[in-house]
């Protein structure tokens, strides 16, 4: 229905409830069946005001309803609401405001467009019942004075018909009945609907109405059309209250017949026009084709001239106004009276859509809706709604579920394409895995293929492990699920611990690699660093995957401004490799987007989800990556975002050293100018005189030149890879000049383990990384002027030896356990294993006092977890439970895992798999009494 329908829905109902002799009103069908809307005759009938009810219900109809028909009214609501049901009718029994009970019917239409359907009808007040006895009493009398049709007095005991009164002559006819029976066979031969015929026979017959009386029910009603005369049929409501004569004990039965056609009509008349959502509606006799206008809605829809009475007169007036010339025929004859009757020959509903030309000139669309009002009186209803704007939503629908469609056949063929690219991607490291482990196994003996079979399990294992990593990065970064910590970041070993990646996978495709650093860039800022070093490390890898041996690479690293709490940072990208297309640029980002992905397959492709992670993460860190590329030239990234500052700024940094650089004269020997002329304004910003030479050759002459002089330099920074003369040759040339006065310090970009017995053989006193960071030089001298080794800043010893601790290993998988357990023993452990968390809380309960020097624990275990079993060993009484090294080793590896860790009471976390370096440095470092911190 349009909006002027909804808008005066209740003015309409109100006309006709007022007909009918009932109140309007529309309720929500849900649980307490919501009060919406209601006239002023509904509220009379409960005998209150709006207020009154109000107070006494809260607008909930179902609590006016007499409780023993509750449960029955909404069972049928419920029904109703379910079916998807059109209409819905009932009697009832209501309690009104004074306390007394009425019996009423309810009848209307369910308007389905609300989220929970709605019912609109009327109450009807059939007849008042008392409130002490609640059993009807209407004196014959009373009945006599109502100006009925009829009423009859039946002795259902005796079976004999009594008196009686009646208006038309064929109900007249019944006062000739003698018995009970014999009176409702003829009453049955006036019903002229069968479907009525048969109801009112099942209800009004002597054997049931006697059952009734005994069952306790006094009163029974029926709506049905009776033949009055021999050309027409006439609406009847029949009531029998049924009571026992106190002078005789015979159950008796007073029957009386109410004239309801005009209502019944006009509540007909409503539901068909509250069911069309009609914006005209009418009634057409067949007989004379009569044409009555019941309602003319206010569309936008042409509607049917007013001064015409005849239906053919009005379909002609209306097809010549809204429709185009060429549809004006073919219209015509589908309205026509002849057309709609033979269509309801076939079916109780006829309708018509078309095209229509609106009020305003435009072109809308009308759906026209037949139907019989009453087939034996050949009344029809005709109603038309303009479907114009429901038309244009299909119409959107459509288009919506046509892209709908389209984008479901993407993601199909995005998911279709992912799926055989990840069973690819993943079943060439396991085919590499396990045709290692069995050539492996098939060559015990032979040392030189074992060994090159298990370096190419580690390799592919690793890989197999950055695909999953890759493709949980992606799925908790869709989800949401991505945290970015806010902590300090120690800058220069940021870069260092890139540096030191990409180098070694530079040096191994025979690429130069160079990392340049703005002197302004500060000591520390706030982030989260292990995503700046996940984003860098895979656009870096990215570089050099796609440059070919003799290629260039470079990362140069500005401070571009710097406000109170943020610094703008970019980090430029180069290298010398492939290109990427002009048209593959916009698509770079996507996930699993690959141009390269066949032309340069290596010994694996990757997910193709690398750089879609990263712009994922650099725009959460409120910064933008951008691409620059030209075929066969090179490619540039940048990659600018906001990191927060520390209070502690370089400066301050330099104020906190124990030295004071201002009189030290150093002397930076580098091939590359620009690094030196770094390097030199570098130094002379934290004090230093400060000088440099471009060959190792010039730099033993100008040191030879210098201590002639009887002077030197306090610091020599030399360059390792140099042409003609490297570092550790010019350290040693330099060391034989200047004995050990002066301190030498190599400077590489790459790892200087290989080079490490060398240099100190040569004279070197410390190794230091490129980039040089003023932090990192700072520390590195006070280090050197303290006359500390190198050996100070390496890290834990590499061959370690746990022998006489012992190590408790909480794990439930048989695997997990064998590879621990030979793991640990190698280095000396004694190894005890409880197979869930329960039974390590039993082991360390009834071990001695620090029997266990650390425990594994792994965290999903059947019986009970390793976070609940860290919880109950922190809290037993005995003291080593509460300082026991509890180390996580488990597949849970997220953030909020190793938080969850840590809450627990456990010292580290160690992700699965398990680097075993990791694990045995980790270890060292509790069970040696380090301070405690999860990692």
């Amino acid at each position: 229905m349009d909006q002027y329908y909804r808008d005066n829905f209740e003015e309409i109902l109100d006309i006709f409830c007022r007909a009918a002799g009932g109140g309007a009103f529309s309720v929500r069908l849900d649980d307490e069946l919501t009060l919406l809307s209601a006239n002023e005759s509904y509220y009379k009938i409960f005998g209150c005001t709006k207020d009154g009810l109000f107070q006494q219900t809260q607008n909930k109809f179902a609590r006016s309803i007499y409780p023993d028909d509750a449960e029955r009214v909404l069972a049928l609501c419920r029904e109703a609401r379910e079916s998807g049901a059109l209409r819905l009718e009932c009697e009832l029994r209501i309690i009104t405001a004074a306390g007394n009970i009425k019996r009423v019917k309810a009848a209307g239409a369910i308007d389905r467009t609300h989220t929970t359907p709605v019912a609109r009808g009327v109450l009807i007040d059939l007849f008042a019942q008392s409130s002490a006895s609640g059993e009807e009493n209407l004196s014959y009398k009373s009945i006599v004075e109502e100006n009925i049709m009829g009423s009859f007095r039946l002795n259902l005991s005796q079976n004999l018909c009594g008196d009686g009164q009646c208006i038309f002559p064929y109900v007249l006819k019944l006062r000739c009945a003698k018995t009970v029976d014999e009176f409702f066979g003829m009453v049955y031969e006036e019903i002229p609907d069968a479907e009525q015929r048969a109801r009112h026979a099942a209800l009004f017959n002597r054997e049931n109405l006697l059952a009734s009386f005994d069952a306790g029910i006094t009163h029974l009603h029926l709506e049905h059309k009776y033949r009055v005369d021999e050309n027409r049929c006439q609406w009847l409501a029949t009531h029998i209250t049924i009571t026992k004569n106190p002078a005789t004990d015979d159950i008796e039965a007073l029957i009386y017949t109410f004239d309801i056609h005009r209502t019944k009509t006009l509540q007909l008349i409503m539901e068909h026009t509250v069911e069309s959502d009609y914006d005209y509606i009418a009634v057409v006799n067949t007989a004379d084709e009569s044409h009555m206008e019941i309602m003319n809605d206010k569309s936008p829809a042409v509607a049917p001239p007013v001064h015409l009475k005849k239906y053919s007169e009005v379909i002609a007036g209306l097809v010549a106004l809204e429709n185009a010339p060429e549809d004006r025929e073919r219209i015509e004859r589908q309205k026509s009276l002849q057309n709609v009757v033979e269509q309801l020959r076939e079916s109780d509903c006829y309708t018509i859509t078309y095209a229509a030309r609106q009020k305003d000139g435009s072109v809308g669309h009308k759906r026209l809706r037949f139907s019989y009002l009453d087939r034996d009186e050949g009344l029809i209803v005709f109603s038309a709604t303009d479907i114009t704007r429901e038309i244009a939503e299909e119409q959107q629908k459509n288009e919506m579920l046509r892209d709908a469609l389209t984008a479901a056949k993407q993601a199909n063929s995005a998911k279709t394409d992912f799926l055989s690219r990840m069973s690819h991607e993943i079943r060439t490291p396991m085919n590499a895995i396990m045709g290692m482990a069995a050539i492996a196994a098939q060559s015990i003996g032979d040392e030189e293929q074992v060994s090159d079979c298990i370096s190419k399990i580690g390799i592919s294992s690793r890989f197999l492990l950055s695909l999953i990593n890759d493709i949980l990065d992606m799925s908790r970064i869709e989800s949401g699920k991505v945290l970015l910590k806010n902590e300090k970041v120690p800058f220069a070993e940021l870069i260092g611990s890139i540096n030191s990646i990409c180098y070694s996978q530079a040096k191994a495709k025979d690429i130069d690699y160079e990392c340049v650093v703005d002197n302004h860039i500060e000591a520390s800022y706030m982030g989260d660093a292990m995503k700046l070093q996940q984003v860098l490390i895979n656009i870096l890898s990215n570089s050099i995957k796609f440059t070919d041996s003799k290629g260039r690479v470079s990362m140069e690293i500005k401070q571009l401004k710097r406000t109170g709490t943020h610094a703008e940072l970019r980090f430029s990208i180069n290298d010398t490799g492939c290109g990427i297309s002009e048209e593959f640029i916009p698509q770079l980002f996507e996930p699993f987007s690959q141009e390269h992905a066949a032309g340069f397959k290596t010994m694996y492709s990757g997910t193709g989800l690398g750089l879609a992670i990263c712009k994922n993460l650099v725009e959460m860190m409120d910064g933008k990556i951008e691409v620059r590329s030209i075929v066969d030239v090179g490619t540039e990234f940048t990659v600018t975002l906001k990191l927060g500052v520390t209070e502690e700024t370089t400066a301050g940094y330099f104020k906190k050293m124990s030295h004071n650089f201002e009189r030290l004269n150093t002397l930076v020997v580098d091939d590359d100018v620009a690094v030196c002329q770094y390097t030199v304004i570098t130094l002379s910003e934290m004090g230093m005189k400060a000088e440099w030479i471009d060959s190792g050759k010039k730099a033993v002459e100008r040191v030879r030149e210098k201590w002639d002089e009887g002077a030197h330099y306090d610091l020599i920074l030399v360059d390792w890879k140099m042409p003609e003369m490297d570092g550790i040759e010019t350290a040693r040339a330099i060391r034989a000049i200047v004995g050990p006065e002066v301190t030498i310090i190599i400077m590489t970009a790459y790892d200087w383990a290989s080079i490490e017995h060398e240099a100190r053989l040569a004279g070197v006193n410390m190794l230091i990384s490129k980039p040089l960071f003023k932090s990192s030089l700072a520390s590195a001298f006070s280090k050197a002027l303290d006359e500390k080794h190198v050996e100070e800043i390496m890290e834990e010893p590499v061959d370690f030896d746990f022998s006489g601790h012992r190590i408790l290993v909480v794990e439930d998988h048989p695997l997990n356990i064998e590879v621990a357990r030979k793991l640990l023993e190698r280095k000396g452990f004694a190894v005890d294993q409880a197979e869930n968390g329960l039974r390590a809380i039993e082991m360390i309960t009834l071990a001695p006092e620090k029997y266990y020097d650390a425990v594994l624990m792994d965290i999903r275990m059947p019986v009970m977890d390793g976070l609940q079993a860290t919880r109950g060993i922190r809290n037993l009484h005995k003291k080593s439970a509460k300082t026991v090294p509890i180390i996580a080793m488990t597949a849970n590896a997220f953030d909020d895992d190793v938080e969850k860790s840590r809450n627990a009471g456990m010292n580290a976390h160690l992700t699965k798999p398990i680097e075993p370096a990791h694990l045995y440095r980790t270890l060292y470092h509790y069970i040696s009494g380090e301070e405690d911190t999860a990692k």
